[in-house]
């Protein structure tokens, strides 16, 4: 079943423990996530998590660091640990997820995204569904606008 209210907002201090629990059921190191979610809350200009939220609980996440660009002359966003529980897989999570990562990227006026992820047949065609190519070195996608 479907969920009736999918919300999607960035980690602020409270939230870092929904990411922290979404977080760790892909990454082992607890005392390594935990430092890096102090960081993002402590440091924005690096980038943030985005977290995804399917009836108020906490079931899927992007990470997002800033760069720059030389090859589109502006700010680089470089997504990682996009996750979506297992449990709420195949529901409009995941694209609901990027597709208000990308207003948000869009409103900090974003240029380029890329992203690099494990060859993974559903997540392919979830970023290729989004408009992101894939790039000819490893499995990296990048999307511009």
């Amino acid at each position: 079943m479907s969920p009736s209210v999918i919300e999607c907002r960035t980690m602020a201090g409270p939230e870092r423990y929904d990411a922290f629990d979404v977080m760790r059921q892909f990454r082992d190191d607890e005392a390594a996530l935990g430092d890096a979610l102090a960081l993002f809350v402590d440091r924005p200009d690096y980038g943030f998590i985005w977290l995804a939220y399917a009836d108020g609980i906490p079931v899927a996440c992007v990470s997002v660091a800033f760069g720059i660009s030389t090859e589109s002359g502006g700010v680089l966003a470089t997504l990682r640990d996009l996750w979506v529980d297992a449990a709420y897989r195949r529901r409009g999570i995941g694209s609901a997820l990027l597709a208000t990562l990308h207003g948000r990227l869009d409103q900090l006026d974003v240029r380029e995204i890329d992203a690099t992820f494990p060859d993974d047949a559903a997540l392919r065609a979830l970023l290729t569904a989004r408009g992101y190519g894939a790039r000819a070195v490893g499995v990296t996608f990048s999307r511009r606008r």
